[in-house]
């Protein structure tokens, strides 16, 4: 009873303005400072106008904030399959042992027998460049942990490093030992989910770390391909070369930029491009390309929801995001100046490093990755390697093959060793307090 009294008594924004205008119609009939109480009212009316603005845009923002955790609510979490993984793991080392292989020969072929040894190689090598390659990947390697902990802290409330650590190394791992880099994310959710979130929670924190990060990567790709362009003629001598690695450098950023470009074309235009991927996918369901087209276009559907409200929650917490945006520019910004600090390390002083050079060879990093997108083996091994043996022939001459080799080790193979040691602590424990 008491508050449907409250209620009445309260007026809303709509009664509240009545009031005031019926007020105002009663003081003009007076005769006595009319002009006075009548601006003395006109003020107060605005008052409470801009009040109920703000209160109404406020709720507007809570809705928002609701509608957008409740887009990740009741997510299922399953754990992900793993189909025939002894023949995934002789195919993995199979892939490996050809690809060390192919770079020993080109690198040969490249420097004319001009090879230099290990031995030469650590006599003259840079240690200063060599403790920063290190640093560097380190560094990615902390940058990429603060991603998960502070979307982890803007969506629960939670201060998780240690978790935060894992979920990031879990997804490097699964990533680079799966075609297309297509296993992190399954695991990540699932390990998160084991470690305590609900399914929507951990749904929630790879969406938003998804979104984040590869607008940032796919914007510096952009800038430096665009913007550096000469990199290529500069440091890649054949013309027929040159031209693969800009026409398929671009195709490449094209593919990667295809799934972001759907999910917000979806999300700001979900008629028309709802319209338009029926019609793709009906194409390619005639031509035997898509087998079920209806749960492509509810996987759109949802991934266009997931990055509205992934923006939406993190714009909720404006300096979460201002951090998340620094970790995910920083994070693979460092990553493509990693072959930099190795080049100039094993090279000694046979290469003078130089800004011009640092941001050449980001260049060429980024034109060879989006090269060898659509390549399925784990973590494009082969033709990554291949490629870049190509593109660094003018600039690691003499240590091409162990240049190659260590930035490869540093930037690929280092996860998936980090992953096994963590594998193997995590059962080693698991057995001990089965056992206790």
């Amino acid at each position: 009873m008491d508050e449907n009294n409250k209620q009445q008594n309260t007026p809303s924004c709509e009664n509240q303005a009545s009031v005031v205008e019926v007020s105002t119609s009663d003081v003009g009939t007076h005769d006595v400072g009319v002009t006075e109480t009548s601006s003395g009212i006109s003020v107060e009316r605005e008052q409470k106008d801009a009040d109920c603005a703000k209160r109404s845009g406020k709720e507007q923002r809570e809705q928002q904030l609701e509608d957008a955790k409740s887009n990740f609510a009741n997510r299922e979490v399953t754990e992900p399959k793993r189909k025939k993984r002894w023949l995934s793991t002789v195919f993995f080392v199979a892939v490996i042992a050809l690809t060390v292989v192919l770079m020993y020969q080109l690198s040969e072929s490249a420097a004319s027998g001009n090879e230099k040894s290990l031995t030469e190689i650590f006599a003259n090598i840079r240690v200063d460049y060599a403790i920063a390659a290190v640093a560097v990947l380190l560094t990615m390697m902390f940058l990429d942990s603060m991603k998960y902990f502070i979307i982890i802290h803007a969506t629960t409330g939670k201060f998780r490093y240690a978790m935060a650590l894992k979920t990031g190394l879990w997804g490097k791992y699964y990533d680079n030992i799966t075609p297309f880099a297509s296993g992190g994310q399954p695991f990540q959710v699932h390990y998160l989910y084991k470690k305590g979130f609900t399914g929507g929670e951990s749904t929630a924190i790879i969406s938003i770390k998804f979104c984040f990060n590869i607008l940032m990567w796919l914007a510096i790709c952009g800038c430096l391909m665009a913007f550096n362009r000469g990199a290529l003629d500069v440091y890649v001598a054949d013309e027929t070369q040159r031209n693969l690695f800009r026409v398929m450098g671009w195709i490449g950023f094209g593919v990667n930029f295809l799934i972001p470009l759907t999910i917000i074309t979806f999300a700001l235009f979900p008629k028309i491009t709802e319209t338009l991927l029926r019609w793709l996918m009906t194409l390619g369901h005639k031509l035997h390309i898509v087998k079920n087209k209806e749960a492509i276009v509810l996987k759109a559907k949802r991934g266009a929801n997931d990055f509205r409200s992934s923006f939406v929650i993190m714009a909720r917490k404006p300096l979460h995001a201002i951090l998340l945006l620094l970790c995910c520019i920083c994070e693979p910004f460092l990553s493509m100046t990693l072959p930099f600090f190795v080049v100039v390390a094993l090279g000694g002083n046979a290469i003078a490093p130089s800004w011009e050079l640092l941001f050449a060879i980001m260049t060429l990093n980024v034109y060879v990755s989006m090269s060898v997108t659509v390549i399925p083996t784990p973590g494009n091994s082969g033709a990554m390697e291949s490629a870049f043996l190509l593109i660094l022939t003018s600039v690691a001459e003499g240590v091409l093959f162990w240049s190659v080799f260590t930035w490869r080790l540093l930037s690929y193979y280092s996860y998936i060793i980090i992953g096994l040691c963590v594998f193997v602590v995590d059962f080693v424990r698991k057995f001990k307090r089965n056992r206790a």
